[in-house]
């Protein structure tokens, strides 16, 4: 029998004998040096054949990608879904599953992929008895902090979150580091927003004071340097809108024949119209600036009860389907839109960079731009307000 012969025939019978005793069969054929060799070169092959057998692989085989959750604001909007959709972008690339969890969900209780290819899941949390016209602040905040906790029972080793306040982004940070019992801290990336607490590893927003700046700056442009001008805006404590007022100030005190009227506080869509019909009832109003969403759509629902859109300025905040559709019919002269596509997309990498212990910006400024009718078509510009065909 030949050399080859008997490694071929050994080799065949490999798997049905015991380790010790097949070396031992095949070096009782081999004298000296040879049989070292061969028994060095069998006990190789064999360790092979048993860690193929066992499932023994490289560690990034089985390597389970970083779950990380996007807490969005209560209800939906274009700003949330880009937001979303840039998260959805950067976990592709970076093998990282993405769980979006809306705190008011419009439609109940569910639980549906958001992509085919289970690199993100979505997962909704409603609150019992809630309504969109009733919920209260308080309520939709601790309806956030829930959907935080429970994003973190599912599993997420980071969050980005959107928060709705300062007390819900606290309450969301203390759940973050109450879930660490393994001594690892739970990232916490903010976006759009910047509040004043600690533990935050990254905010991802627009800089509010060269936004407000933008919008003062185009409301002086479209008076010509003079007229009332009002603003509505929710919350007075809202860091980022006192940022945006502060910055609209800086622009308009430049000139003196424009006439700033105390700032009205309006936190709904309804609420902002009402505001804006009392304004418009006592006293001349030749603009206004908006500054955020819903104050933007109330003062346009009384611009256009009145039919008097042609008469009073608006400069608003925000990229809502409605405000674009009234943006192009003329309603809104400009709106200040900012890039939630990146939001999303950047605050995930800022999450899986920390994940993965490397260097992570503690601020990230995105870009916002001055949108009006001549422009909203520019291609640039298509891809900032329609996102969803980038």
């Amino acid at each position: 029998m030949t050399d080859n012969q008997v490694n071929r025939n050994d080799a065949d019978r490999v798997e049905g004998l015991n380790i010790g005793a097949f070396l031992k069969k095949v070096g009782a054929s081999f004298p000296g040096i040879r049989k070292r060799r061969w028994l060095t070169l069998t006990a190789a092959n064999c360790c092979l054949l048993l860690c193929a057998a066992c499932g023994l692989s490289s560690p990034d085989a089985t390597a389970v990608p970083p779950r990380i959750a996007l807490i969005t604001p209560a209800g939906t909007g274009e700003l949330a879904e880009a937001i979303r959709l840039g998260a959805e972008a950067a976990a592709k690339e970076n093998g990282a599953e993405l769980m979006t969890v809306e705190a008011y969900p419009s439609d109940g209780n569910m639980y549906t992929p958001a992509i085919a290819d289970s690199v993100g899941s979505q997962l909704q949390v409603k609150q019992a008895n809630a309504g969109h016209g009733t919920l209260s602040r308080s309520m939709r905040e601790q309806a956030q902090v829930e959907a935080a906790a429970l994003a973190l029972k599912q599993g997420a080793s980071a969050l980005l979150v959107d928060p709705l306040s300062e007390k819900a982004l606290s309450d969301i940070v203390q759940e973050a580091q109450a879930m660490n019992s393994d001594g690892t801290i739970v990232p916490v990336i903010v976006l759009n927003d910047e509040f004043p607490v600690k533990g935050i590893t990254s905010v991802i927003s627009m800089d509010n004071v060269e936004a407000g700046r933008q919008a003062g700056q185009a409301m002086a442009e479209l008076l010509e340097g003079k007229g009332r001008v009002a603003l509505l805006g929710p919350d007075p404590l809202n860091s980022g809108l006192i940022q945006r007022e502060q910055g609209v100030m800086e622009a308009l005190v430049q000139y003196p024949n424009i006439q700033v009227e105390p700032k009205s506080i309006c936190n709904t869509r309804d609420g902002c119209w009402q505001t804006a019909k009392q304004l418009l009832d006592q006293q001349q109003v030749d603009g206004f600036i908006t500054l955020q969403e819903p104050a933007s759509l109330g003062a346009a629902d009384e611009l256009n009860r009145r039919k008097s859109a042609d008469k009073v300025r608006i400069v608003g905040f925000g990229s809502e389907q409605q405000q674009l559709e009234q943006l192009q019919e003329g309603v809104f002269d400009h709106l200040i839109v900012q890039n939630g596509y990146s939001a999303g997309y950047l605050g995930l990498n800022q999450a899986v960079a920390r994940l993965n212990n490397q260097q992570v910006q503690a601020r990230v400024l995105l870009e916002t731009k001055l949108v009006s009718t001549d422009n909203m078509f520019w291609m640039d510009n298509q891809k900032l307000l329609f996102p969803f065909v980038q």
